[in-house]
């Protein structure tokens, strides 16, 4: 009886320190499951019960180093903690997909998306955790000794017997998925630009390609392909405007679309080493003029991409796509002419800001047209109606700056075309889920558009027939790369006519 006198501090401890990660970071992975019969109630209690115990194993086992301990497991409870407010809030799943969006993103992007009930509720983790380590000061954490040890080893061959078992069982909720996200992340193998060693050429004249990429924009919310909300009331009127509803990405956040779309890369390529050709650098050889335009912050997933261009404009590069203060699109405008010397090529690239959320951020007053909006960046104290409509109005912003720029268009002499193309869509309630940056359909049917000057309209009648024909095909975002050469009649470089909208 002595003896287990001697361990009941120790008990105690764990046992407390296990209910604050329990409450603060694991049930955040199971509050929003839907779990339906008794039975499927039981389970997941049973799924629930044995992650924490397992997690028991691997603390009291990680606490035998006392000192270490005390000093790294605090700052690892807070990182938890503020992964699992996301997912608490908005049933977000931390995967490889967050982790290189985080990662890869300006930490000023990390500063704006701070809301109050976010630091509170780190705040609240932090302090709860500190109250227990001054309650326990005096406790003994662990030792090899102790029973608690030999139940700790049990607790961690459960983590290996369970995800033997049902693979990832453990490994997709949290904190595992923090730590497994992360080492997926660090193994995966990046976009290495290959080199245009081929004398690329062109007999093409006078010719103008103005690409618009665009940010967080979903097909199905543009009128003009039967969005019951009138989100197009400017494009609806433009002639030469074609829009392709049909269009498929796997790829729901910036940083891996953007090196998809303007690169060789394929969505289904298996190539370990990641090697892609940048679509300037072929254009460059081709004795294109190339300028990018940017209204975001460049990540370091593409910027090579974007340096590959001959002129490089960066507008507002101190503040992130989700500041209050970011400069809205149509100051990209400010920075692009049409004034071009006669018969010479080039493409301009306009990367836009788009819808991406703080929604109201993306659009000024006179775009608040669909109304209740969202009044605060936390999704949880927001209805679905507040959330689309502010979704909507920036539709409508992205109405008005197209129509801006294809009036804009229409003034120059050469043969111009428009490809607008958004890197990929948004979730906008589906399943109980917002934004982006996470795998459901809804945010994998990008916008796009296309527009052609007359006088690109005489000069191509085919390419115009060929896009009319295709409006309807299902494609993936292959298409832009191959498109754009082909738009070029590049020639001596490889490319796949098939992947062509134009072919």
């Amino acid at each position: 009886m002595e003896k287990i006198k001697l361990w009941i501090p120790e008990i105690k401890f764990h046992l407390g320190l296990n209910i604050l990660i329990a409450v603060f970071i694991t049930i955040a992975s199971y509050v929003h499951f839907p779990f339906g019969s008794l039975k499927g109630n039981l389970v997941y209690l049973a799924h629930f019960l044995l992650l924490q115990f397992s997690l028991f194993g691997f603390i009291y086992i990680f606490s035998l180093l006392n000192k270490v301990f005390k000093i790294v497991f605090p700052i690892l409870f807070i990182l938890a903690t503020s992964f699992s407010f996301w997912v608490y809030t908005q049933d977000l799943t931390i995967g490889v997909g967050m982790i290189q969006a985080i990662s890869e993103t300006n930490s000023d992007i990390a500063i704006d998306v701070l809301s109050y009930q976010f630091v509170l509720f780190v705040l609240l983790s932090s302090f709860s955790l500190l109250l227990f380590f001054r309650l326990h000061k005096k406790s003994r954490v662990s030792s090899i000794k102790s029973p608690l040890f030999f139940l700790a080893i049990f607790g961690v061959l459960t983590f290996f017997v369970v995800e033997n078992y049902k693979y990832d069982a453990f490994k997709n909720r949290l904190p595992y998925s923090l730590y497994f996200a992360s080492v997926k992340y660090a193994n995966k193998p990046k976009i290495k630009l290959k080199e245009v060693k081929e004398q690329v050429f062109t007999k093409e004249e006078n010719l103008h390609i103005v690409l618009v990429v665009g940010e967080s924009v979903r097909a199905d919310h543009l009128s003009l392909n039967g969005y019951n909300r009138n989100t197009n009331p400017l494009l609806s009127k433009q002639k030469n405007l074609i829009s392709f509803k049909k269009v498929y990405t796997p790829f729901t956040f910036t940083s891996q679309s953007l090196p998809q779309i303007l690169t060789d890369k394929s969505i289904d390529s298996k190539q370990s080493h990641q090697e892609a050709t940048s679509l300037y650098s072929v254009l460059n050889k081709a004795s294109f003029k190339t300028e990018w335009i940017g209204n975001q912050s460049i990540e370091r997933s593409y910027k090579d991409i974007i340096y590959s261009n001959t002129s490089k404009i960066i507008i507002d590069k101190f503040h992130s796509f989700q500041s209050f203060k970011k400069q809205k699109d149509l100051v990209l405008l400010d920075h692009f002419s049409i004034e071009d010397s006669k018969l010479e090529n080039r493409i301009s690239t306009l990367h836009m800001i788009g819808s991406h959320w703080y929604y109201n951020s993306r659009i000024t007053s006179d775009f608040q047209y669909f109304k209740p909006i969202i009044s605060s960046k936390y999704i949880g104290s927001l209805t679905k109606d507040e959330l689309i409509n502010s979704y909507d109005n920036t539709i409508l912003y992205l109405d008005n700056f197209l129509n801006i720029l294809i009036e804009k268009l229409k003034q120059s002499s050469k043969n111009t075309i428009l490809i607008y193309l958004s890197d990929h869509g948004e979730t906008l309630g589906e399943d109980g889920k917002w934004l982006h940056a996470q795998r459901h359909k809804a945010a994998r049917n990008p916008a796009m558009l296309v527009w052609f000057s007359n006088n690109f309209k005489e000069k191509y009648p085919l390419k115009i027939n060929q896009l009319k024909f295709k409006k309807q095909d299902s494609i993936t975002t292959d298409f832009l790369f191959h498109s754009i050469l082909d738009l070029g009649k590049i020639e001596n470089y490889k490319f796949e006519n098939k992947k062509s909208i134009f072919d």
